[in-house]
């Protein structure tokens, strides 16, 4: 089972950012009006095949933080301290989604932002369903991926890395399987990576990270109107 954990990681650390580069070009460069829907079909599969796969080799573990770890991360930072901030993160990602709804001048703003990465974001009523797998699925799958597997994976046999070095080389690769977004994109993930990783620390539950990832890819649906174009 080993070599399987092995071509898995491989997978994570190479195969993802390869696989977002030939993706990328794809999309800016295709006349398919399909395009983005086949698109968004392959990483719906793709990441579901990788994560089942991520279960069969860790069963139920991949949910949990296993006792050393989540003792070593509360020595570091407090629970209550944590799960205070991450409700004042969500607040204030609240906030804004319905402040930009309201605020003209804000929703401009948003959407000037958004111009980068107009390429994969969902335009048609139909793209916009699959958008919505596709958010479920990487709040979900990625979570198992990166947090749930990938740090066990380096903290065990045969790397045997520290909790902290095995956070930050698997939130390296998630900012990088982000790599589409460009560098300012990947900077801004692979911090979310490393707080939704201590999430899971503290909490000992993959449960939490998955649902605050979810609502995170979601907020696009919300901030942009059906039909609305922003290339």
């Amino acid at each position: 089972m080993l070599i399987w954990q092995h071509l898995l990681a491989v997978f994570l650390f190479v195969g993802v950012p390869v696989w977002d580069f030939y993706e990328t070009r794809a999309l800016k460069t295709s006349t398919n009006p399909r395009r983005k829907i086949l698109s968004y079909r392959r990483i719906v599969a793709v990441e579901w095949v990788a994560s089942l796969l991520a279960y069969i080799l860790l069963r139920a573990r991949i949910f949990m933080v296993w006792p050393d770890a989540r003792q070593a991360a509360l020595q570091k930072i407090g629970r209550s301290f944590l799960l205070g901030f991450v409700f004042a993160f969500l607040l204030a990602m609240l906030l804004q989604t319905f402040l930009v709804r309201r605020n003209p001048a804000m929703r401009e703003k948003t959407l000037l932002a958004f111009r980068r990465i107009a390429f994969i974001l969902p335009v048609t009523r139909e793209e916009r369903s699959w958008f919505l797998a596709v958010c479920l699925t990487a709040g979900v799958c990625e979570e198992i991926l990166y947090r749930g597997f990938l740090i066990r994976y380096l903290s065990d046999f045969p790397w045997h890395t520290t909790l902290w070095i095995g956070l930050g080389i698997s939130t390296l690769a998630f900012g990088m399987a982000h790599i589409y977004q460009g560098l300012t994109g990947i900077i801004g993930t692979a911090l979310l990576g490393a707080l939704l990783a201590v999430i899971f620390f503290i909490t000992g539950s993959l449960w939490l990270p998955i649902a605050i990832h979810a609502l995170i890819d979601l907020r696009i649906l919300f901030l942009l109107r059906p039909e609305e174009s922003i290339s």
